[in-house]
Protein backbone atom coordinates (compact mmCIF):
# COMPACT_ATOMS: atom_id res chain seq x y z
CA UNK A 1 0.00 0.00 0.00
CA UNK A 2 2.95 2.18 0.72
CA UNK A 3 4.13 2.02 -2.82
CA UNK A 4 0.59 2.66 -4.48
CA UNK A 5 0.11 6.04 -2.43
CA UNK A 6 3.79 7.61 -3.37
CA UNK A 7 2.76 6.33 -7.36
CA UNK A 8 -0.24 8.17 -6.63
CA UNK A 9 1.70 11.09 -5.73
CA UNK A 10 4.37 10.56 -7.94
CA UNK A 11 2.32 10.76 -11.41
CA UNK A 12 0.33 14.16 -9.43
CA UNK A 13 3.45 15.59 -9.73
CA UNK A 14 4.98 14.81 -12.53
CA UNK A 15 1.65 16.00 -14.62
CA UNK A 16 2.17 19.30 -12.46
CA UNK A 17 5.30 19.47 -13.20
CA UNK A 18 4.74 18.62 -17.26
CA UNK A 19 1.29 21.29 -17.15
CA UNK A 20 1.71 23.87 -14.94
CA UNK A 21 1.99 27.52 -16.62
CA UNK A 22 4.31 30.07 -14.62
CA UNK A 23 1.20 31.80 -13.74
CA UNK A 24 0.79 28.75 -11.45
CA UNK A 25 0.74 29.03 -7.81
CA UNK A 26 0.12 27.38 -4.37
CA UNK A 27 -3.33 27.01 -2.63
CA UNK A 28 -4.04 29.78 -0.53
CA UNK A 29 -5.89 29.19 2.53
CA UNK A 30 -9.63 29.25 2.76
CA UNK A 31 -11.23 32.72 2.76
CA UNK A 32 -8.61 34.30 1.24
CA UNK A 33 -8.68 37.96 0.17
CA UNK A 34 -7.78 36.95 -2.82
CA UNK A 35 -11.22 37.05 -4.85
CA UNK A 36 -13.33 39.23 -5.43
CA UNK A 37 -16.56 40.29 -3.32
CA UNK A 38 -19.07 38.06 -4.23
CA UNK A 39 -22.12 39.77 -5.45
CA UNK A 40 -25.49 38.87 -3.20
CA UNK A 41 -26.93 35.82 -4.70
CA UNK A 42 -30.83 35.77 -5.86
CA UNK A 43 -33.52 35.34 -3.53
CA UNK A 44 -37.16 33.64 -3.38
CA UNK A 45 -40.26 32.59 -1.61
CA UNK A 46 -42.35 29.93 -1.29
CA UNK A 47 -44.71 28.89 -4.23
CA UNK A 48 -47.68 27.37 -4.11
CA UNK A 49 -48.45 24.48 -2.52
CA UNK A 50 -45.54 24.36 -0.03
CA UNK A 51 -42.93 24.04 -3.47
CA UNK A 52 -40.41 26.54 -3.51
CA UNK A 53 -40.35 29.08 -6.15
CA UNK A 54 -37.20 29.16 -8.12
CA UNK A 55 -34.81 31.88 -8.07
CA UNK A 56 -33.98 34.64 -10.97
CA UNK A 57 -31.42 33.83 -13.31
CA UNK A 58 -28.92 36.60 -13.35
CA UNK A 59 -29.35 38.43 -16.83
CA UNK A 60 -26.95 37.22 -19.04
CA UNK A 61 -25.43 37.77 -22.59
CA UNK A 62 -24.38 34.75 -24.95
CA UNK A 63 -23.63 31.49 -23.28
CA UNK A 64 -20.78 30.97 -21.44
CA UNK A 65 -18.65 27.95 -22.21
CA UNK A 66 -17.94 25.71 -19.44
CA UNK A 67 -15.57 22.41 -19.26
CA UNK A 68 -17.21 19.97 -16.81
CA UNK A 69 -15.48 16.16 -15.75
CA UNK A 70 -17.62 13.41 -13.62
CA UNK A 71 -15.57 10.60 -12.37
CA UNK A 72 -19.28 7.82 -12.31
CA UNK A 73 -22.19 6.99 -13.46
CA UNK A 74 -24.50 7.38 -10.55
CA UNK A 75 -26.75 8.69 -8.30
CA UNK A 76 -24.56 11.18 -7.80
CA UNK A 77 -24.83 12.68 -11.23
CA UNK A 78 -28.63 12.87 -10.96
CA UNK A 79 -28.27 17.25 -10.41
CA UNK A 80 -26.11 17.22 -13.27
CA UNK A 81 -28.47 15.43 -15.66
CA UNK A 82 -31.22 17.09 -14.32
CA UNK A 83 -29.57 20.64 -14.88
CA UNK A 84 -29.06 19.36 -18.35
CA UNK A 85 -32.43 17.94 -19.28
CA UNK A 86 -34.18 20.65 -18.02
CA UNK A 87 -32.31 23.55 -19.29
CA UNK A 88 -31.10 25.03 -16.08
CA UNK A 89 -27.29 25.59 -16.85
CA UNK A 90 -29.16 27.76 -20.05
CA UNK A 91 -31.33 29.53 -17.84
CA UNK A 92 -27.74 30.60 -15.86
CA UNK A 93 -25.82 31.88 -19.11
CA UNK A 94 -24.14 28.47 -19.13
CA UNK A 95 -23.38 26.29 -21.96
CA UNK A 96 -21.97 23.12 -20.56
CA UNK A 97 -19.88 20.62 -21.94
CA UNK A 98 -19.59 17.47 -19.99
CA UNK A 99 -16.87 14.78 -19.72
CA UNK A 100 -17.01 11.41 -17.86
CA UNK A 101 -13.14 10.54 -17.04
CA UNK A 102 -12.71 7.53 -14.50
CA UNK A 103 -12.16 8.36 -10.95
CA UNK A 104 -11.01 11.53 -8.53
CA UNK A 105 -7.27 10.04 -9.65
CA UNK A 106 -7.72 11.22 -13.07
CA UNK A 107 -10.04 14.24 -13.24
CA UNK A 108 -7.56 16.51 -11.12
CA UNK A 109 -4.67 15.43 -12.86
CA UNK A 110 -6.98 16.87 -16.23
CA UNK A 111 -8.13 19.85 -14.20
CA UNK A 112 -4.29 20.96 -13.27
CA UNK A 113 -3.86 20.94 -16.94
CA UNK A 114 -6.44 23.16 -17.99
CA UNK A 115 -8.94 20.55 -19.84
CA UNK A 116 -12.09 21.11 -17.49
CA UNK A 117 -12.60 24.13 -15.46
CA UNK A 118 -15.10 22.24 -12.71
CA UNK A 119 -15.66 18.40 -11.61
CA UNK A 120 -18.19 16.68 -9.97
CA UNK A 121 -15.43 13.90 -8.00
CA UNK A 122 -14.49 12.74 -4.93
CA UNK A 123 -12.28 14.43 -2.64
CA UNK A 124 -9.20 12.29 -2.68
CA UNK A 125 -8.40 13.24 -5.76
CA UNK A 126 -8.41 16.81 -5.06
CA UNK A 127 -6.35 16.40 -1.88
CA UNK A 128 -3.64 14.40 -4.00
CA UNK A 129 -3.03 16.69 -6.26
CA UNK A 130 -3.01 19.53 -3.43
CA UNK A 131 -0.19 17.79 -1.58
CA UNK A 132 1.64 17.48 -4.41
CA UNK A 133 1.51 20.84 -5.74
CA UNK A 134 -1.80 21.45 -6.95
CA UNK A 135 -4.21 24.49 -5.91
CA UNK A 136 -7.08 22.74 -6.22
CA UNK A 137 -10.40 23.33 -3.77
CA UNK A 138 -13.93 22.01 -2.72
CA UNK A 139 -16.29 24.32 -3.43
CA UNK A 140 -19.14 22.47 -2.60
CA UNK A 141 -20.38 18.85 -1.44
CA UNK A 142 -24.16 16.65 -1.38
CA UNK A 143 -22.80 13.68 0.72
CA UNK A 144 -19.96 13.79 3.02
CA UNK A 145 -19.80 10.56 4.54
CA UNK A 146 -19.14 7.52 2.91
CA UNK A 147 -21.66 5.39 1.20
CA UNK A 148 -20.44 2.22 -1.15
CA UNK A 149 -21.12 -1.23 -1.18
CA UNK A 150 -18.59 -4.48 -0.91
CA UNK A 151 -20.80 -6.86 -2.93
CA UNK A 152 -19.61 -10.68 -3.14
CA UNK A 153 -19.98 -13.85 -4.73
CA UNK A 154 -22.43 -15.85 -2.68
CA UNK A 155 -19.43 -18.09 -0.76
CA UNK A 156 -17.60 -15.20 1.08
CA UNK A 157 -19.69 -14.81 4.50
CA UNK A 158 -17.21 -11.78 5.86
CA UNK A 159 -15.10 -9.89 4.85
CA UNK A 160 -12.22 -12.07 6.69
CA UNK A 161 -12.78 -14.61 4.08
CA UNK A 162 -11.59 -12.13 1.44
CA UNK A 163 -7.87 -13.53 2.71
CA UNK A 164 -5.97 -14.80 -0.34
CA UNK A 165 -8.75 -13.44 -2.73
CA UNK A 166 -9.47 -10.68 -5.28
CA UNK A 167 -11.20 -7.54 -4.66
CA UNK A 168 -11.87 -5.19 -7.79
CA UNK A 169 -12.01 -1.45 -7.59
CA UNK A 170 -12.43 1.24 -9.78
CA UNK A 171 -8.36 2.78 -9.58
CA UNK A 172 -5.96 3.28 -6.81
CA UNK A 173 -6.19 6.43 -5.33
CA UNK A 174 -10.26 6.61 -6.01
CA UNK A 175 -12.83 6.64 -3.28
CA UNK A 176 -13.54 3.39 -3.89
CA UNK A 177 -10.30 2.31 -3.48
CA UNK A 178 -9.88 4.16 -0.17
CA UNK A 179 -12.95 2.52 1.28
CA UNK A 180 -12.02 -1.15 0.16
CA UNK A 181 -8.87 -0.54 2.32
CA UNK A 182 -10.48 0.83 5.09
CA UNK A 183 -12.91 -2.58 5.27
CA UNK A 184 -9.77 -5.27 4.59
CA UNK A 185 -7.99 -2.84 7.27
CA UNK A 186 -11.17 -3.12 9.86
CA UNK A 187 -10.83 -7.26 9.32
CA UNK A 188 -7.35 -7.40 9.93
CA UNK A 189 -6.14 -8.27 6.32
CA UNK A 190 -3.38 -6.40 4.75
CA UNK A 191 -4.76 -4.90 0.88
CA UNK A 192 -2.35 -5.76 -1.64
CA UNK A 193 -0.83 -8.08 0.66
CA UNK A 194 -3.40 -10.52 1.97
CA UNK A 195 -6.04 -10.00 -0.49
CA UNK A 196 -5.25 -8.58 -4.15
CA UNK A 197 -6.49 -5.33 -4.92
CA UNK A 198 -7.88 -5.42 -8.90
CA UNK A 199 -7.85 -2.37 -11.10
CA UNK A 200 -11.15 -2.55 -13.16
CA UNK A 201 -11.10 0.72 -14.53
CA UNK A 202 -15.15 1.84 -14.08
CA UNK A 203 -18.01 0.34 -11.77
CA UNK A 204 -19.01 -1.23 -14.84
CA UNK A 205 -16.05 -3.27 -15.49
CA UNK A 206 -16.26 -4.00 -11.90
CA UNK A 207 -19.42 -5.45 -11.65
CA UNK A 208 -18.51 -7.41 -15.13
CA UNK A 209 -15.35 -9.01 -13.14
CA UNK A 210 -17.96 -10.22 -10.63
CA UNK A 211 -19.60 -11.78 -12.78
CA UNK A 212 -17.10 -13.52 -14.95
CA UNK A 213 -16.41 -14.84 -11.60
CA UNK A 214 -12.42 -13.21 -12.33
CA UNK A 215 -12.83 -11.33 -8.80
CA UNK A 216 -14.06 -12.87 -5.28
CA UNK A 217 -15.52 -9.27 -4.36
CA UNK A 218 -16.28 -5.42 -5.75
CA UNK A 219 -16.53 -2.27 -4.33
CA UNK A 220 -19.62 -0.43 -6.08
CA UNK A 221 -21.58 2.90 -5.88
CA UNK A 222 -25.56 2.58 -6.49
CA UNK A 223 -27.40 1.76 -8.58
CA UNK A 224 -24.10 -1.01 -9.82
CA UNK A 225 -24.64 -2.82 -6.35
CA UNK A 226 -28.05 -3.18 -6.65
CA UNK A 227 -27.84 -4.89 -10.15
CA UNK A 228 -25.13 -6.60 -8.92
CA UNK A 229 -27.56 -8.43 -5.61
CA UNK A 230 -30.25 -8.80 -8.17
CA UNK A 231 -27.47 -11.59 -10.10
CA UNK A 232 -26.82 -13.18 -7.32
CA UNK A 233 -24.32 -11.23 -5.17
CA UNK A 234 -25.35 -10.61 -1.68
CA UNK A 235 -24.05 -7.35 0.12
CA UNK A 236 -21.48 -7.99 2.02
CA UNK A 237 -20.75 -4.40 3.35
CA UNK A 238 -22.54 -0.89 3.53
CA UNK A 239 -19.99 1.33 3.84
CA UNK A 240 -22.43 3.87 6.20
CA UNK A 241 -22.03 1.23 8.87
CA UNK A 242 -18.32 2.47 9.31
CA UNK A 243 -19.35 6.04 9.48
CA UNK A 244 -16.06 7.65 7.62
CA UNK A 245 -16.29 11.10 6.26
CA UNK A 246 -15.76 11.26 2.86
CA UNK A 247 -16.44 13.84 0.00
CA UNK A 248 -17.82 11.14 -1.93
CA UNK A 249 -19.78 13.76 -4.66
CA UNK A 250 -18.30 17.19 -4.15
CA UNK A 251 -17.90 20.14 -6.76
CA UNK A 252 -14.05 21.42 -7.15
CA UNK A 253 -12.27 23.79 -9.40
CA UNK A 254 -8.39 25.23 -9.33
CA UNK A 255 -8.26 28.20 -6.75
CA UNK A 256 -6.75 30.26 -9.72
CA UNK A 257 -10.46 29.37 -11.56
CA UNK A 258 -12.47 30.71 -8.12
CA UNK A 259 -10.44 33.79 -7.93
CA UNK A 260 -10.76 34.36 -11.49
CA UNK A 261 -13.84 33.60 -12.70
CA UNK A 262 -15.94 33.58 -9.24
CA UNK A 263 -19.07 34.91 -10.87
CA UNK A 264 -18.95 31.94 -13.57
CA UNK A 265 -18.26 29.23 -10.72
CA UNK A 266 -21.17 30.11 -8.56
CA UNK A 267 -23.76 29.91 -11.29
CA UNK A 268 -23.21 26.74 -11.97
CA UNK A 269 -22.84 26.01 -8.52
CA UNK A 270 -26.45 27.59 -8.58
CA UNK A 271 -27.57 25.61 -11.36
CA UNK A 272 -26.60 22.35 -9.39
CA UNK A 273 -28.35 22.96 -6.47
CA UNK A 274 -31.33 24.60 -8.21
CA UNK A 275 -31.18 20.85 -10.26
CA UNK A 276 -30.99 18.75 -7.07
CA UNK A 277 -34.00 20.47 -5.24
CA UNK A 278 -35.88 19.87 -8.42
CA UNK A 279 -34.61 16.04 -8.55
CA UNK A 280 -36.09 16.01 -4.34
CA UNK A 281 -39.36 17.45 -5.77
CA UNK A 282 -39.49 15.42 -8.88
CA UNK A 283 -38.90 11.65 -8.38
CA UNK A 284 -40.40 10.81 -11.67
CA UNK A 285 -37.41 13.18 -12.85
CA UNK A 286 -35.34 11.89 -11.37
CA UNK A 287 -35.47 8.49 -11.39
CA UNK A 288 -36.06 9.12 -15.64
CA UNK A 289 -32.58 9.99 -15.74
CA UNK A 290 -31.17 7.89 -13.82
CA UNK A 291 -32.64 4.78 -15.92
CA UNK A 292 -31.66 6.49 -19.32
CA UNK A 293 -27.91 7.10 -18.03
CA UNK A 294 -27.58 3.42 -16.40
CA UNK A 295 -28.84 2.11 -19.27
CA UNK A 296 -31.93 0.10 -16.94
CA UNK A 297 -35.88 0.35 -16.88
CA UNK A 298 -35.58 -1.72 -13.94
CA UNK A 299 -38.49 -0.12 -11.37
CA UNK A 300 -37.22 -1.48 -8.27
CA UNK A 301 -33.40 -0.51 -9.01
CA UNK A 302 -34.51 3.22 -9.56
CA UNK A 303 -36.95 3.29 -6.54
CA UNK A 304 -33.73 1.98 -4.83
CA UNK A 305 -30.93 4.22 -5.73
CA UNK A 306 -33.45 7.20 -5.93
CA UNK A 307 -33.95 6.43 -2.14
CA UNK A 308 -30.77 5.84 -1.01
CA UNK A 309 -29.58 8.77 -2.78
CA UNK A 310 -32.21 10.99 -0.71
CA UNK A 311 -30.72 9.43 2.50
CA UNK A 312 -27.26 10.66 1.67
CA UNK A 313 -28.10 13.78 0.83
CA UNK A 314 -26.94 16.88 3.29
CA UNK A 315 -28.84 19.15 4.43
CA UNK A 316 -26.90 22.31 3.84
CA UNK A 317 -24.11 21.33 1.15
CA UNK A 318 -20.85 22.47 2.97
CA UNK A 319 -17.43 20.65 1.94
CA UNK A 320 -16.14 19.18 4.80
CA UNK A 321 -13.09 19.40 6.80
CA UNK A 322 -13.50 15.97 8.61
CA UNK A 323 -13.80 14.46 5.12
CA UNK A 324 -10.51 15.59 3.95
CA UNK A 325 -9.13 14.68 7.51
CA UNK A 326 -9.75 11.47 6.34
CA UNK A 327 -7.99 11.41 3.07
CA UNK A 328 -5.18 13.25 5.07
CA UNK A 329 -4.88 10.09 7.59
CA UNK A 330 -4.79 7.63 4.95
CA UNK A 331 -2.21 9.34 2.72
CA UNK A 332 0.10 10.42 6.32
CA UNK A 333 2.47 7.20 6.04
CA UNK A 334 3.49 7.65 2.82
CA UNK A 335 3.33 11.44 2.12
CA UNK A 336 4.76 13.51 4.57
CA UNK A 337 3.04 16.84 3.35
CA UNK A 338 -0.14 14.88 4.65
CA UNK A 339 1.05 14.82 8.23
CA UNK A 340 1.42 18.61 8.38
CA UNK A 341 -1.31 19.24 6.25
CA UNK A 342 -4.49 22.04 7.08
CA UNK A 343 -7.73 20.08 6.09
CA UNK A 344 -9.21 23.38 6.19
CA UNK A 345 -6.90 24.29 3.36
CA UNK A 346 -8.45 21.84 0.49
CA UNK A 347 -12.11 23.59 1.12
CA UNK A 348 -13.15 26.85 0.13
CA UNK A 349 -17.02 27.81 1.63
CA UNK A 350 -17.55 30.91 -0.11
CA UNK A 351 -20.04 30.36 -2.51
CA UNK A 352 -22.01 28.14 -0.27
CA UNK A 353 -22.10 30.51 2.61
CA UNK A 354 -22.86 33.41 0.04
CA UNK A 355 -26.45 31.10 -1.24
CA UNK A 356 -26.96 30.12 2.26
CA UNK A 357 -27.36 34.63 3.30
CA UNK A 358 -28.53 35.28 0.35
CA UNK A 359 -31.55 32.97 0.76
CA UNK A 360 -31.23 30.93 -2.09
CA UNK A 361 -30.42 27.87 -0.20
CA UNK A 362 -33.52 28.21 1.31
CA UNK A 363 -35.23 28.44 -2.38
CA UNK A 364 -33.15 25.87 -4.09
CA UNK A 365 -33.32 23.31 -1.67
CA UNK A 366 -36.28 24.06 0.49
CA UNK A 367 -33.66 24.26 3.39
CA UNK A 368 -35.52 25.84 7.02
CA UNK A 369 -34.78 29.35 7.87
CA UNK A 370 -32.06 29.67 10.36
Amino acid sequence: MRRQYVAIVATALALLASCAGPGSRPAAPAGSSAAPAPAAGASGGAGAGGAPAQAAAPTVGAPRPLKMAYGFVSTTDIPMWVAQDEGIFTKYGLDVDTTLLQTSAQIAPAMAAGEIDVALTAGAGVVDIDLAGGNQVLIEAEQNMMRFFLDAQPAIKSVEDLRGKRVAITRLGSGVHLATVKVLEGAGLDPGRDTAIIQAGTVNNELSALTSQQVEAAMLSAPTNILAERQGFPLLVDMKDYHIPYSQGALAVTRSTLDERYDLVRDFVKAMLEARGMAVRDPALAKRLLGQYTKTDDQEVLDRSYQLWLEDLDELPYPSTDAVQTVLDQRAPDVPAARTANAADFVDNRIIHELEQSGFLRTALNVPGQ
